[in-house]
């Protein structure tokens, strides 16, 4: 990673060119992703003009990622404030995240309400609610490896996963491969990331459900980012 004094040079660099950084945030899990400018640096401090929904995001979430074909790598950056009635945010804190944005792009779609799932791993039929969705994977809640104490999720392991889409009611069976299993500290639950195998049959419907929450979800934020920018207002 370069050092500090470099990266402010580039950030300069752009500011004296008028030449605009692409950030990244997620809403819901919708990648959200605007242009913004750099305004002024300071001591490591970046104030840029924001998009209003990236300004909103960057409210809810504190961090982000900035890309530029002038900066040598993505950075992931700490958000220290923003000022929704200026579109402006302070960024500090960056540090390398690798050379592309890749899967960050990924849309993965947050349901309005968790979706309830039944998983079958050839032995055992569990329940879990189905928390995050796209066309090429899944990630579910269970507390199965406490109801089954000869349970357990393993990398690699294949199982059918039974659910409704929310307003077709269609009923969706796919197969899908366990990639991540991560305990939820605290609490009873496993998180399972899974990566669903061909399915024509399944794909169409998927399809059509992820873009339609994808454009509620948008809706949604726009409709955050107007509110929270009026209250703004109000306050200053």
């Amino acid at each position: 990673m370069i050092p500090l004094v470099e990266l402010m040079r580039l950030f300069s660099q752009l500011s004296a060119r008028n030449q605009p950084v692409l950030l990244l945030n997620t809403y819901r899990g919708v990648p959200v992703s605007h242009e913004a400018r750099v305004i002024s640096i300071h001591k490591g401090y970046v104030v840029f003009d924001v998009h209003p929904e990236q300004g909103a995001c960057l409210s809810l979430e504190e961090k982000t990622y900035v890309q530029s074909e002038l900066l040598p790598e993505v950075y992931n950056a700490h958000v220290v404030a923003v000022d929704l009635a200026k579109n402006q945010s302070i960024l500090t804190e960056f540090t390398g995240a690798g050379t592309s944005l890749g899967k960050r792009m990924t849309v993965r779609v947050q349901p309005q309400e968790p979706i309830e799932v039944e998983l079958y791993d050839g032995e055992h039929r569990v329940p879990g609610q189905l928390v995050d969705i796209s066309s090429t994977g899944v990630g579910i809640f269970t507390v199965a490896t406490y109801i089954y104490s000869d349970l357990s999720f393993d990398k690699g392991t294949k199982v059918y996963i039974d659910f409704r889409l929310p307003v077709t009611n269609d009923f969706v069976r796919l197969q899908g491969r366990i990639n991540s299993v991560a305990h939820q500290q605290g609490t009873f639950l496993h998180r399972l990331g899974l990566s669903i195998l061909s399915n024509p049959d399944a794909e169409p419907m998927l399809k059509r459900y992820v873009d339609l929450r994808q454009q509620e979800i948008l809706d949604e934020l726009q409709r955050v980012s107007a509110s929270m920018r009026q209250e703004s207002s109000l306050k200053s």
